[in-house]
């Protein structure tokens, strides 16, 4: 269906990119070319992550950007990793099932935060597996994506189903994500209306751990000290389950998730060498408590991710979070090279409101 002309920044041409600007991740890169793919609008982006250590493309990138261009037959640079210039030029969006392998313990939720966004013009629902990292570092969990991403895009008409066939931890990877999208029925998106947040009426979370650690009772360590933590502070009862599996590397992480009349608040953690299961628990507990003292309506991870579906959505939306992040704004600027849109900040007390208005 693509994305009406009236809310294109420019309907032909070539958008060029800084992808050194603000955060200068990945991110710039993923929004870019999915803008790309949804809109026709060709892109180039230059100095792609110039300020990192490892500057240029990552697997993960490479991946993202593989399954773009499959999904709208473009033509693009050759992808490899390090590659710090790129251009991007769509032809028409086609929905198609992808088979995407990161090679690494590259993060299959980065590499399906772009895949989504272009999946908004998709005219019949596909189905995408990804393989990768499920639970890696500085990377949305595949569960957070499950249960606190997908439901939020369901309220605005979009249905994402996640399902975690295997977990893939650092350093080898090797998990398995079964994705099945169905685009919405029509053009824009439902707006998201939801400036604030109450109390919660339920908790949730998955406390995970590689099988070989099953035997220090790693998975059931978690879940105990994040469900009593939870509960306490809450005063409403922690629903965790707890789950082994093969896995290439030893690892484990809980995701936990509150739902309020509003809205759903996530947080996560990793275990890593020297890390108590207990502590995993205790700092995703701390970081969801966090977002939720803010009254924000949306985590600070979720802030980022559901720009574009506002910017996609057919009249103005509001949203709070803790605090604006560099990757926020940043995303924000992407959005606004492409899209007919403008955001607004505002200072609401404990929060940062978030307002996305179509321009005429």
């Amino acid at each position: 269906m693509g994305v009406p002309s009236h809310r294109l920044r420019i309907e032909q041409g070539v958008i060029r990119i800084d992808a050194s600007y603000g955060e200068g991740g990945g991110q710039i890169v993923r929004t870019a070319c999915a803008l790309s793919a949804l809109t026709g609008i060709a892109c180039e982006l230059t100095r792609i992550r110039a300020g990192r250590s490892k500057p240029g493309l990552r697997p993960q990138h490479c991946a993202a950007v593989r399954g773009l261009a499959k999904l709208c037959g473009a033509s693009c640079s050759p992808l490899k990793p390090g590659l710090e210039e790129l251009s991007f030029s769509p032809g028409r969006l086609c929905a198609k099932d992808l088979s995407l392998d990161t090679g690494t313990a590259g993060s299959v939720g980065l590499v399906l935060q772009g895949l989504l966004i272009a999946g908004v013009g998709l005219d019949r629902p596909v189905r995408i597996l990804l393989r990768g990292g499920t639970d890696v570092p500085f990377a949305p969990p595949a569960d957070y994506v499950r249960s606190v991403l997908a439901p939020l895009l369901g309220r605005m008409g979009y249905r994402v189903d996640v399902s975690v066939l295997r977990r893939g931890y650092y350093p080898k990877g090797g998990g398995v994500v079964d994705v099945h999208i169905r685009p919405p029925e029509t053009p824009l998106l439902k707006p998201l209306e939801i400036p604030a947040s109450t109390e919660a009426s339920c908790c949730y979370g998955v406390s995970h751990a590689a099988r070989v650690l099953s035997e220090r009772k790693v998975a059931e360590r978690q879940r105990k000290r994040a469900q009593r933590k939870l509960t306490d502070f809450l005063h409403v009862p922690a629903k965790i389950v707890e789950e082994y599996g093969s896995s290439n590397s030893p690892g484990s992480g809980i995701v936990v998730w509150i739902e309020t009349q509003e809205s759903i608040l996530g947080a996560s953690a990793l275990g890593e060498t020297g890390k108590s299961a207990e502590e995993v628990a205790e700092e995703a507990a701390e970081r969801l408590f966090r977002t939720y003292h803010s009254q924000a309506s949306l985590d600070p991870w979720m802030g980022d991710q559901i720009l574009p579906y506002l910017a996609l959505s057919d009249g103005p939306s509001t949203v709070s979070v803790p605090n604006l992040t560099r990757h926020m704004q940043s995303n924000m600027w992407v959005l606004e090279r492409f899209l007919n849109v403008r955001f607004r900040i505002e200072e609401a007390g404990p929060h940062v409101r978030v307002r996305c208005e179509p321009e005429a």
